[in-house]
């Protein structure tokens, strides 16, 4: 049965507070965390799952000197040619389940890409080699090259971006 709202289910640990993923609120003393005190990376080769599909991973650490939290998807992701800074392909909705990750100095969160193989479809493609990034909640846009470029249709949506999570998929 799932708790009412304001309510949390148990952790199982009981040093850690329960967090209801509906409450933008964490213990008292964290603050979310600041955009500009996030450092971001994606990770360098995409992991392949089989059957048309691969992964990959934005990473988000806490650059700053007090603890934070974050929560969402980002805010701003979108593949893009950097030759012509125009957008490659379209971002389909984001996946996941909502979870608060609080964030020590120099910990990270992770947010994972998972995409369809491009071939699959019969669609028009596009190449990435970089990517716009904005951490939740965070309106202003970092540039990240990858180092591996991904083919991504068009249309239709051919690669969806999890909410942050605390585990890394790699």
């Amino acid at each position: 049965m799932a708790p009412d709202r304001g309510q949390s289910e148990p952790t199982g640990d009981a040093s850690v507070p329960a967090i209801d993923p509906d409450v933008t609120a964490m213990p008292a003393g964290a603050a979310k965390c600041d955009g500009d005190n996030l450092g971001i990376s994606i990770a360098a080769q995409p992991m392949a799952s089989g059957a048309g599909s691969f992964f990959s991973e934005i990473t988000f650490t806490n650059t700053g000197g007090d603890a934070c939290w974050v929560e969402g998807p980002p805010s701003i992701f979108n593949l893009a040619d950097s030759a012509t800074g125009a957008i490659a392909g379209k971002r389909a909705a984001d996946s996941g389940m909502p979870e608060v990750v609080q964030l020590a100095p120099g910990a990270s969160a992770y947010s994972t890409i998972h995409f369809s193989n491009a071939g699959a479809y019969d669609c028009g493609t596009a190449v990435a080699d970089v990517a716009y990034v904005s951490p939740p909640n965070w309106d202003s846009s970092r540039t990240i090259t990858l180092e591996s470029p991904v083919t991504v249709c068009n249309t239709p949506a051919t690669y969806t971006v999890s909410w942050i999570s605390a585990t890394s998929l790699f």
